[in-house]
């Protein structure tokens, strides 16, 4: 259960550091509109691969050097820590991509003034 809350930490925080460094390059450079939780999904995919690999292929070869890491159960509580954080990545993408189809939507607030002119104020 420890190995499964520190995986669950560490992949909390690699999820956050990616969220703000999106964040960040989103403010830096608005027309690039990233999406730190599609990104954060391919890096846990990408992730997840190799972790197999290398507990099915690599440490399964020396069970005596490697015997904590090559168990399927620990497999099964690290990649429990990936769904976990995954499906948290899931719903920030699916609040990002709201937030953004709002901003293109170009909800303006439009004030009558006078019968000839209007004016459209961003919110």
């Amino acid at each position: 259960m420890s190995n499964f809350l520190f995986d669950l930490t560490t992949n909390l925080a690699l999820l956050a550091a990616v969220l703000i460094a999106c964040h960040l390059c989103n403010l830096a450079r608005p027309d690039l509109a990233l999406n730190g939780g599609y990104a954060y999904l391919m890096l846990v995919a990408t992730a997840a691969v190799f972790d197999a690999t290398l507990t099915f292929c690599v440490f399964a070869d020396a069970p005596s050097r490697y015997g904590v890491f090559s168990t399927p159960t620990a497999f099964v509580e690290r990649a429990c820590a990936y769904t976990v954080t995954s499906a948290l990545a899931l719903y920030c993408a699916h609040r990002m991509r709201t937030r953004m189809k709002k901003v293109k939507a170009g909800d303006a607030v439009v004030i009558r003034t006078s019968a000839y002119t209007q004016s459209h104020l961003p919110m």
